[in-house]
């Protein structure tokens, strides 16, 4: 494949999913490297990227292992009846090695692909195969994508071998005496240094060749209608998820405001700007919770809607919007696509579903009592991302937010039940939102941490009565990468870059939490991971948020109560002895054997 054209590539490996095509077969099965075969596979760019195409088309397969393992050990998934015997080992945290969800080889398998991937390109690099700015955005991207798998890896399991160098066997890492294992805190510093490394491209890839201008090499392109932008990790993001584990809270926040940020800064006065004032911000007019007919008052009367049933407005277009419309643009950072006719399947549909899928899983009842634990500013005593995240379906609760491409907007039936659509949304401004409060406030800006959370920089920063001269208000006056404003009106008729920011429990319209919460940092930190889960449930960030929170407190009960809590609620009769394992750190961590 020495020439073949981009959308070509995208098709067959990406878009498609099938490994079909000798380019991208070669990606998951190299020769070593020392074989012709394996030199052969990287002659030109195409050929670079033809492997990078295919290590991500083999990560979707892990799309089903990454929620289950995030969600279901955690607090806010719980298995149904038609569960197996090893999603209930891992709801109760008692895996055995031959259970198929607890085998690291699906992991480290793609790891030892990134392995050799790199060192090609490395040796392309030498010899003059690749341009360096062709190099170091492969080189990079690939890199952070195994460092997100080896994060995943190390959050599970506790104690992995680290490994960068290609490696032909998965079994030679069992030898200890060459790949010694690292405990969580030192694969962590490994993964910073490659991050923080000031060499790493951490952009997304380039749309055109930066000598010849043409775009046909280029990883960034436009394929059936869709930006191929957000089926590649998010540096940034991935950056400051790092250092956020690490501790060094100054530059994870720094990776969050340069994702914030991403839009171009034009003019203070241009309220219009969608992406300077809107695009990864959280704010109030964008994927907003919304009603039929809102209300101050709560009437018994009133038509609720927060569902949007036709997907053109509100919190539900997240994860049913097949197209980047200028709403989801401001939420979607990394989501990659199954294909209905290709493989792999889409997981989620057998996982979750109770019409056209086996309903292995559903919502846990410590999930269902958090959302209704919460109260709108209408006065209904519910949060209502809970009727879109879970709908009760055939008299049963049913997991949504993976399901809105397979099921019809009104009738919750399979569109086709042979036909299972969907994308695995990876990370978005939700989780930014709540990554980005975590780090300020973990860095000591608790007054910030409340207002990424809770009511936005404007409101928290704005003094009362609030003057008609905006000048010296509702900005932060920190040092970067805290200097915010959000100054909105007056006549000046200011639009500060953060105007619009409300932080994700505002735009779920809920009661704002009292500014008293700011005045302790566990305080306020328990109140983000709270709001986190109603966020971003089942979407494979919880177990790392409980782990990482009581890791950095050296508070294991933090997480052991959380998944007690939940066992207790299901009448699950493991629950003290599931507590008293989770009491200590190692009992977080599932049988590593490769």
């Amino acid at each position: 494949m020495k020439r073949t054209s981009l959308k070509f590539i995208y098709k067959t490996c990406l878009v498609g999913l099938a490994i079909t095509t000798f380019s991208c077969k070669k990606v998951f099965d190299l020769p070593a490297k020392n074989q012709v075969d394996a030199v052969n596979a990287y002659q030109n760019v195409f050929d670079a990227n033809a492997a990078v195409v295919g290590i991500y088309g083999k990560f979707l397969g892990l799309a089903d292992r990454y929620i289950v393992l995030n969600e279901l050990r955690a607090d806010l998934v719980s298995p149904t009846v038609n569960a197996d015997t090893y999603l209930k080992q891992l709801n109760t945290h008692t895996e055995t090695t031959d259970n198929p969800w607890a085998d690291p080889k699906p992991w480290y398998s793609l790891i030892l692909n990134c392995n050799d991937a790199m060192y090609h390109f490395d040796d392309m690099l030498k010899t003059g195969k690749l341009k360096p700015v062709d190099y170091q955005q492969r080189y990079s991207d690939i890199g952070a994508l195994r460092c997100w798998l080896y994060l995943q890896v190390a959050i599970q399991y506790g104690t992995i071998p680290y490994v960068t160098d290609p490696v032909s066997n998965l079994t030679d890492l069992n030898d200890a005496t060459k790949f010694p294992r690292l405990t969580l805190d030192q694969v962590i510093d490994k993964l910073a240094t490659f991050m923080n490394d000031p060499v790493r491209y951490l952009d997304t890839y380039s749309t055109t060749d930066p000598i010849t201008a043409s775009a046909s090499s280029s990883l960034n392109a436009t394929v059936d209608g869709q930006t191929t932008s957000l089926f590649f990790i998010n540096k940034y993001a991935l950056k400051g998820d790092i250092n956020l584990w690490k501790g060094d809270f100054k530059t994870a926040s720094t990776a969050y405001r340069t994702i914030s940020d991403i839009g171009p800064i034009t003019s203070n006065n241009n309220a219009a700007d969608f992406t300077t004032y809107e695009q990864f911000k959280a704010c109030y007019d964008n994927m907003n919770v919304s009603y039929g007919n809102p209300s101050s008052n709560p009437n018994p009367n009133q038509t609720e809607n927060p569902l949007n049933d036709n997907n053109v407005t509100g919190w539900r277009q997240m994860f049913a919007d097949p197209t980047i419309s200028t709403n989801s643009r401001s939420e979607l950072i990394w989501r990659l696509p199954f294909s209905s006719t290709f493989a792999p399947v889409n997981p989620f549909i057998d996982l979750f579903a109770n019409q056209g899928g086996s309903y292995k899983l559903t919502v846990s009842q410590a999930m269902m009592d958090n959302w209704n634990s919460q109260v709108q500013n209408n006065g209904y005593p519910y949060d209502a991302r809970s009727r879109v995240a879970v709908r009760t379906i055939g008299g049963q609760p049913v997991i949504m937010k993976q399901l809105y491409y397979y099921l019809d907007n009104t009738s919750f039936l399979p569109v086709n039940v042979l036909q299972k659509p969907g994308y695995w949304l990876l990370y978005r401004s939700g989780v930014l939102a709540n990554r980005f409060a975590e780090s300020a406030t973990n860095d000591n800006q608790l007054k910030l941490g409340y207002a990424l959370l809770n009511i936005g920089v404007g409101n928290v920063f704005a003094p009362t009565p609030l003057p008609s001269d905006r000048t010296n208000t509702m900005q932060t006056f920190l040092p970067a990468p805290y200097d915010m404003d959000g100054r909105s009106g007056g006549p000046q008729n200011y639009h500060g870059i953060w105007y619009r920011q409300v932080g994700t429990r505002s735009r779920a319209n809920l009661v704002p939490l009292p500014a008293s919460t700011y005045n302790d940092k566990i305080t306020l930190e328990n109140a983000i991971l709270d709001e986190a889960a109603r966020e971003t449930s089942f979407e494979g960030f919880r177990w790392g948020d409980l782990v990482r929170v009581a890791h950095r407190r050296g508070t294991p009960a933090y997480l052991a109560d959380k998944v007690y809590n939940k066992l207790v609620k299901e009448n699950n009769p493991a629950a003290v002895s599931v507590r008293a394992k989770l009491m200590t750190e190692a009992g977080w961590y599932m049988p590593f054997k490769l």
